[in-house]
């Protein structure tokens, strides 16, 4: 069931590094914000060439607010070029290789303690598959965060790394079986074919001539 509309479609296309070095990046402390990732949704089983459309929400535990992150993570291999995704109003994204990240504007909170708050964000991805793509369609869904000081929260990601700050990944790998369209096979089975109809009965009465001259 998909729980949000489609709105943006974007190519892949070289853009600044997000957060190619996030895996690789060793925390030597607790991070402000961690996050959880729940109400996942994805087909199990697709035919080869088909979409698969990623639903997923992210909520942020604490122990501190989380405003520097980041929603998505890495994408199947065997995809077509161009994707659609969805988010909150205000959501930008970023595809490089196969790492596809969104930045929403909420900030999350742990516990919201009033109504404007919110601890929780959301996104969805649809990508197509290859025709010849085969085998299992493999995702990392999640969210990243930043333990970013007061006053750093317009440098990107290359000059946080320049600084050392520490980053956090957090994903959930989803697999999705693709099959091979079916062969439709002619039916060997011997067709009815009904018996021509019965030649006309021949007319038994004598021809009479009449005689000339009578």
């Amino acid at each position: 069931m998909l729980l949000v509309p489609l709105g943006v479609s974007l190519p892949a296309i070289a853009a600044p590094a997000v957060v190619s070095a996030a895996k690789s990046v060793t925390a030597k402390k607790d991070p402000y914000a961690t996050f959880k990732i729940h109400h996942v949704v994805y087909p199990k089983k697709v035919k080869a060439g088909a979409k698969i459309t990623y639903y997923f929400e992210i909520t942020n535990l604490g122990p501190y607010s989380a405003d520097y992150y980041y929603i998505g993570g890495i994408l199947p291999k065997g995809i077509i070029s161009t994707l659609k995704w969805n988010g909150p109003k205000g959501t930008s994204c970023t595809w490089e290789g196969n790492e596809f990240w969104c930045w929403p504007p909420p900030i999350l909170y742990p516990e919201p303690e009033e109504d404007w708050q919110t601890d929780t964000t959301w996104l969805t991805v649809q990508v197509t598959l290859n025709k010849r793509t085969r085998g299992t369609a493999t995702a990392k869904l999640g969210g990243m965060t930043f333990d970013v000081p007061a006053g750093a929260g317009d440098l990107d990601e290359k000059r946080l790394r320049d600084l050392g700050i520490k980053g956090w990944i957090y994903t959930k790998t989803v697999k999705t079986q693709i099959v091979a369209p079916s062969i439709k096979k002619k039916s060997k089975k011997p067709v009815y074919v009904p018996p021509p109809p019965p030649p006309p009965k021949p007319d038994r009465a004598p021809t009479r001539n009449r005689k000339k001259g009578t």
